[in-house]
């Protein structure tokens, strides 16, 4: 429970950006420093990482230069809304670093906690745990989200071309979100999705 234990809490949480698996983070807030930092060194270490960021939070003045970082140094990072709509937020915060084809321990984390240098000093929470059944869905949820952003939020992407894995989320998911079957068109994944009004762009880098 922070802030009591914020300055544990956010040591782990900094620890596990290192892990030896597969990452995958969603967020609101991403402006801790020294977590930008980390993922750029797990990335250089061959860590493979995927990053979905809220959009309303991706323009601000702080974080929108540490997503530029990311993006220059190679890390994947999908922006995005909510499939609702994109006047609605993506207010998750949670991460799986899934190093078991390492031999490692599953590795999940969830909580109010944004990514950000102040939150660990407030009322928030944090949960630590390692749960199959809840890594699947978060990873099938996470898979989903950056499809449908791809195929309806385009403008708002700093990424030039969609992560080479697009369209991996399951059928359900897919359905669960509106997603259309995913193609293969010159190398990259298309896959309708619900209309995200004018949040829809022509593609390519963000200018």
């Amino acid at each position: 429970m922070l802030p009591q234990d914020g300055a544990q809490a956010k040591s782990d949480f900094l620890k596990h950006l290192l892990d030896p698996g597969e990452t995958w983070i969603t967020a609101y807030a991403f402006t801790l420093t020294d977590m930008i930092n980390d993922l750029i060194t797990a990335h250089k270490n061959g860590i493979p990482l995927h990053i979905y960021l809220d959009h309303s939070q991706e323009v601000g003045k702080v974080e929108q230069p540490l997503v530029q970082q990311l993006v220059s140094a190679g890390v994947e990072v999908t922006i995005g809304t909510s499939p609702a709509g994109s006047q609605y937020i993506c207010h998750t915060k949670g991460m799986v670093s899934d190093p078991a084809a390492n031999g490692g321990t599953l590795w999940c984390w969830e909580g109010s906690t944004n990514f950000s240098l102040s939150a660990w000093q407030q009322v928030n929470t944090a949960l630590v745990f390692a749960s199959q059944q809840w890594r699947d869905e978060f990873v099938a949820q996470f898979e989903a989200l950056v499809e449908y952003a791809w195929a309806n939020e385009r403008s708002m992407q700093v990424m030039s071309a969609p992560p080479p894995d697009v369209g991996k989320a399951p059928a359900a998911t897919r359905a669960r979100y509106g997603l259309k079957a995913a193609e293969k068109s010159g190398g990259a994944t298309t896959g309708g999705g619900k209309s995200a009004g004018k949040s829809k762009g022509k593609g390519g880098k963000r200018g």
